[in-house]
């Protein structure tokens, strides 16, 4: 083939790559994530307009959120839980379920009927450990719960309502939608526990196996949602009374077949 026909046949191949196959390309490949400068703190370059604390106060969501790192892998090394304390109740043993004395709220699966009885929007916070939803779907936060939990309740607050956009929430943070795995890496981003945007099948094998005393993420490689302080943060709406689609507030229901279970240490 002569030089003179090389650049324009090239240029055809380009051109043949639809967008939306470089798109899902893109999406499975984790939307540049941690190791391609995903979205994070030095990519962001636009205002979030909505109330900066998710209701919570202005100590639980942080101003600024970390630049981008190799996230660490079970061993929980490269993770940064700030703040979190120990997440362990009186009795230290961190593994109780709502209402006892030992660690977070649990993620089992099960949840006391009277948590899903919506409180007013007015109520910020609550007592204990355990989440409540507010009526304008956002999340009453447990004044019981570490510093670290409280900030990705209040974060994910920013969010709820946000309709469900494939993509939404890895090529930049402030999305006007997001999708399952743009929605819970917006809430540990702005929180300071992850340093960039990730898809489901990384959630799978990210930070530590197993459910956490206060917050387990259950991923696939279709898939990710996250359970925080007895609530879970989805799009999907599997178990969901309401039916409601996009990021909400929703009812636990533990590691679905076919998931793995992940958490950050001391979370």
């Amino acid at each position: 083939m002569t030089r003179r026909f090389a650049i324009p046949l090239a240029l055809l191949a380009t051109l043949a790559i639809s967008p939306a196959a470089a798109s899902a390309d893109r999406h499975h490949r984790g939307h540049g994530g941690p190791w391609g400068g995903g979205a994070s703190a030095t990519t962001v370059a636009e205002i979030d307009t909505d109330d900066p604390t998710g209701g919570a106060g202005a100590d639980e969501v942080p101003t600024t959120v970390p630049a981008p790192s190799t996230p660490g892998g079970d061993s929980g090394v490269g993770q940064t839980v700030p703040g979190s304390g120990t997440g362990r109740g009186p009795s230290g043993s961190g593994t109780g379920a709502p209402g006892t004395d030992g660690g977070g709220p649990g993620t089992t699966g099960t949840t006391d009927p009277s948590v899903l009885v919506p409180v007013p929007s007015s109520r910020r916070t609550v007592r204990g450990k355990v989440a409540r939803i507010r009526t304008d779907g956002r999340a009453a936060i447990p004044r019981s719960a570490p510093k670290a939990v409280k900030r990705v309740l209040a974060a994910a607050n920013l969010i709820v309502g946000k309709p469900y956009k494939w993509g939404g929430g890895h090529a930049r943070l402030f999305d006007k939608g997001y999708d399952c795995s743009g929605a819970v890496g917006y809430a540990l981003i702005r929180a300071g526990l992850l340093q960039g945007s990730m898809v489901s099948g990384t959630f799978a094998r990210w930070a530590s196996a197993g459910a956490g005393r206060w917050i387990s993420i259950h991923a696939n490689d279709g898939h990710v949602y996250m359970e925080v302080a007895g609530l879970r943060l989805d799009t999907s709406a599997v178990g969901d009374p309401a039916g409601g689609s996009g990021v909400r507030w929703r009812p636990v229901i533990g590691r679905r077949t076919g998931f793995h279970t992940r958490h950050l240490v001391g979370l």
